[in-house]
């Protein structure tokens, strides 16, 4: 009988086992679906995004980039689910010329990239009126001191960019090389950040770009984490800019605010049906986000 009592009881501790949630890893530091996020993730994330070391951060600003990171998360697996992948071989193509990135991140990276791209095909393009409205109503915005027409590459390999510099004095197009090898967010544009005037920049780009003149492009820029290429396209005397001047780029201003509010609401529409968490008690900081805390694990 004592026997029987026994294997009984075994088998009432294997069942409530079986039941039990599976332990989350103590590095998870956040929860989307059934993605597991952890702090080495963050600090990877923190670190090629801006450069910055997690310790440099207070509370408020490490919280708002978790936020910043886990919409990126929620984009790269609401792609997932829905469709959108990259062929293997571009991806590692990718990651070869991306020194320091892992597979898993150069994929999220390429499946949001897709995704944005798809979703800002259907955006139309702003009516005249709009453009004229938004440049009557923000006079401040066009008028300026010297600017200049700027753009970038930018890469996290040094090999890469004393190759790319190679390729421009051999006459390949700034253009074609930033669509090839910048990480930058405009990279498919050419590199394009716009015309800007001093103070729109850190210093030490500027004191390298308005040297420069028409057409001309800068050494390698290192950073921390980066190394930054600047071609200068055109410079622009101080004045007021008339509506036609100004109307490409309200017209691209508008298209882009237009994106940013649609992939705003996906993020939003995806995190009522993913299930996300920061595990809170796992971070080296107070978490002050918008995310749903998980306070207990």
């Amino acid at each position: 009988m004592r026997r029987l009592a026994l294997a009984f009881a075994a088998v009432l501790i294997a069942a409530a086992a079986c039941h039990r949630k599976p332990s989350v890893p103590p590095d998870v530091v956040a929860r989307v679906g059934e993605r597991m996020v952890t702090l080495g993730d963050f600090k990877r994330y923190l670190d090629r995004n801006t450069g910055t070391d997690l310790a440099q951060l207070g509370p408020e600003v490490a919280s708002a980039m978790v936020d910043q990171y886990l919409e990126e998360v929620i984009l790269s697996e609401y792609a997932a689910g829905h469709g959108v992948e990259i062929p293997a071989e571009q991806i590692a193509s990718a990651v070869r010329n991306d020194a320091g990135v892992t597979v898993i991140e150069k994929r999220d990276e390429m499946r949001r990239q897709k995704l944005i791209g798809d979703q800002s095909e259907n955006v139309p393009a702003p009516p005249d009126a709009d453009i004229r409205a938004y440049y009557e109503q923000h006079p401040a915005e066009f008028r300026s001191g010297e600017e200049l027409h700027v753009k970038q590459i930018l890469v996290h390999d040094e090999a890469v960019a004393n190759d790319i510099v190679a390729k421009l004095k051999g006459g390949t197009p700034f253009e074609e090389l930033s669509s090839e090898f910048s990480l930058a967010p405009n990279a498919k544009k050419g590199g394009e950040i716009g015309y800007v005037s001093r103070g729109e920049l850190p210093k030490m780009f500027e004191d390298e770009i308005f040297a420069l003149k028409p057409g001309s492009v800068s050494g390698i820029i290192r950073t921390d984490a980066s190394f930054h290429i600047f071609k200068v396209q055109d410079r622009r005397p101080p004045g007021v800019i008339d509506l036609q001047t100004a109307a490409p780029v309200i017209r691209e201003r508008l298209k882009d605010d237009a994106i940013r509010g649609r992939m705003a609401q996906l993020v939003a529409k995806v995190r009522s049906e993913l299930q996300v968490a920061v595990l809170t008690k796992r971070l080296p900081f107070k978490y002050t986000g918008g995310f749903p805390k998980s306070e207990n694990e």
